[in-house]
């Protein structure tokens, strides 16, 4: 691979994301795309943008890169919202996000009441690694029946993408979802189409992607984003004992933690971490659940 040639977008910036995946000229790559995402578990006809919270911010000021209404072969229909989410707004950009979205699902555009579909998916493209597992870049956590009034067969899946730790090489794509999680990380570097990519779908997102085919105004505001974001430089793995010594500090700041107890709160905090991160998106889970 070469350097950075800026012959195609970055798909991970703003701009770049909403041009590929959120544009009606491209569904058809996007439907592609989640169709890997969800490992050919979910065979879906038609993909529904919702426009009005497309670019809903967070309380940092981050852009939601995609809502979205999708509707299987089978009629069967599920949410899903796409989010780049950085290390230090993980916990608050999932739980606070999650729990706007799904309050905003029971309501049309007219404010009326509606039944919201049954399953809802958060697919966050994250910017640093947990650090826990080798080899491990695509995460998958779901839970279901969490709430046997409101939804009694109703699914609730976080899907994690950690992009630092995807470091396949063009020999080593094995399946759809490689390919895809390697143009998201890749793309922006490329000089050409390698030849790995040579379906269909694939020679349509190059076409799409390519920098030339972009008016002055949209390389404008890519190159901005581009350089804003600055992204491989601020790609890190998460420290267990950094985050427990920083919190440890916060809690003495505040009169929470008296200072000799501090050690054994600090293998407390560690313990906490390595006994699961699915654990932690069952806390998350249930109180979003609780504020619906």
């Amino acid at each position: 691979m070469s350097e950075k040639t800026n012959r195609y977008i970055d798909p991970l910036t703003d701009f770049g994301f909403k041009h590929l995946f959120g544009n009606v000229l491209n569904k058809e790559i996007l439907i592609k795309f989640l169709a890997a995402v969800f490992e050919g578990k979910k065979q879906i006809a038609d993909i529904t943008y919702q426009p009005q919270r497309t670019v809903k911010r967070n309380e940092e000021g981050k852009k939601a890169f995609s809502e979205l209404l999708c509707t299987e072969k089978n009629g069967k229909q599920f949410k899903v919202v796409i989010q780049r989410i950085e290390e230090q707004q993980f916990r608050e950009s999932t739980r606070g996000f999650m729990a706007s979205f799904f309050k905003g699902l029971n309501a049309d555009d007219s404010g009326q009441s509606t039944f919201p579909p049954k399953e809802w998916y958060l697919l966050g493209l994250l910017n640093f690694s947990f650090g826990d597992c080798e080899d491990l870049y695509y995460r998958e956590i779901s839970f279901t029946k969490m709430d046997m009034k409101r939804n009694p067969s109703g699914k609730l899946g976080f899907k994690f993408l950690e992009l630092p730790e995807f470091s396949k090489s063009e020999q080593d794509l094995e399946t759809e979802a490689d390919k895809w999680f390697y143009l998201l990380r890749h793309l922006h570097e490329l000089d050409k189409v390698p030849p790995c990519f040579g379906e269909e779908i694939f020679q349509q997102l190059f076409k799409a992607a390519e920098l030339a085919g972009l008016t002055d105004e949209e390389r404008e505001t890519h190159a901005s984003q581009v350089k804003e974001s600055g992204r491989e430089a601020k790609w890190s793995v998460y420290n267990p004992e950094k985050a427990a010594e920083r919190t440890a500090e916060r809690e003495m700041a505040e009169g929470r933690l008296a200072s000799d107890s501090k050690d054994f709160f600090i293998e407390v905090f560690k313990m906490g971490y390595d006994l699961g991160f699915e654990q932690g998106m069952l806390e998350i889970a249930n109180e979003i659940n609780a504020k619906m």
